[in-house]
């Protein structure tokens, strides 16, 4: 409502990461599905076509799906839509591929770093913005609106404070501290698939996107699509001008040349994550005070649950050191 009152319509394109593992609790070998276009296991590839008819019974439209590269990690690809329906598409998307996973002998994980050896799951968010039937992010040639350099500017500006509801798990620091094509800096550009934020190319007659890099499938649709409208809108509002693109098609950064240009580092723990949400006031005007105060509640129990927990990493280090 406050980006209609603006005179922009929010709609929204999504990219889900999950692995498909076997149902009796072991953890797949390397072969199950290797490649990232392979047709994988039998029960693998058969969840997969369940999967979309399903959907396609429901009425949600699928753009593309197959496997990543993970053993077992599949993608599934959803076209834009606004962002209120894409929220209630993802809470029944997921419980599709649950269930279907389960009659297959299968389950399905949104865990972001389900195996320390393999690729994480992402839930890459393609944001659009229209003003009528109207594109109001990019223009024919490949060229950023000033409302998108501002919107851009605007996520970058609260990307911390962002964190704990785009990845709100103790694992979801597992994934971006991995990297792996996760963002760890707080960062922008046209190519770079390890930056927070990528613009993808447009064809002319295209629409711009923006492609939001951070969030996880365990995140709650509802509160991630809010805080990322609300960092931009806020950019709008208030004109912020992006720091310059970090692309690397032909020159990486490494963390010492991120820190020594400017870039922000993103929150590396769930801990820094919270801290990073309560010293971000937009955070609280965007979910309301209630729900960001359950969330901040919530969080902190878990992170100090896990802070307490002695798990097996630390007894095969320790335990006869």
């Amino acid at each position: 409502a406050a980006a209609r009152a603006l005179g922009y319509d929010y709609r929204i394109a999504v990219e889900m990461e999950y692995y498909l593992l076997p149902g009796d609790g072991t953890l797949p070998d390397r072969t199950m599905g290797s490649g990232y276009f392979s047709i994988g296991a039998e029960e693998v590839a058969s969840t997969r076509d369940a999967v979309l008819t399903a959907l396609q019974d429901m009425g949600i439209f699928v753009g593309g799906s197959h496997h990543e590269t993970g053993p077992g990690q599949e993608e599934l690809d959803l076209p834009d839509v606004d962002a209120l329906r894409m929220a209630d598409q993802l809470i029944s998307v997921r419980q599709v591929i649950r269930s279907v996973a389960r009659r297959f002998g299968l389950r399905a994980s949104f865990m972001p770093k389900p195996l320390g050896n393999a690729a994480g799951s992402g839930m890459h968010v393609f944001q659009s913005l229209f003003q009528g039937d109207a594109d109001a992010l990019g223009s024919d040639g490949n060229a950023l609106r000033t409302e998108a350099q501002w919107f851009i500017g605007g996520q970058l500006d609260h990307a911390t404070g962002m964190m704990l509801i785009t990845n709100p798990t103790v694992n979801s620091y597992k994934r971006l501290n991995a990297g792996h094509r996760a963002p760890r800096y707080a960062t922008w550009a046209r190519v770079s698939q390890a930056s927070l934020i990528r613009v993808p190319g447009w064809l002319d007659g295209d629409k711009a996107e923006i492609e939001l890099r951070s969030p996880d499938a365990m995140a709650n649709p509802y509160l991630t699509f809010a805080v990322a409208l609300a960092a931009g809108m806020d950019g709008i509002t208030r004109k912020v001008e992006p720091t310059d693109p970090f692309d690397e098609s032909f020159v990486s950064y490494d963390d010492d040349e991120l820190r020594r240009r400017g870039a922000v580092r993103l929150p590396s723990t769930l801990g820094e994550a919270i801290s990073a949400f309560a010293d971000d006031p937009l955070m609280t005007q965007a979910l309301g005070c209630y729900i960001a105060y359950q969330v901040v509640t919530g969080k902190t129990a878990e992170w100090e649950d896990y802070r307490a927990h002695v798990g097996p990493w630390e007894l095969q280090r320790y335990l006869d050191a």
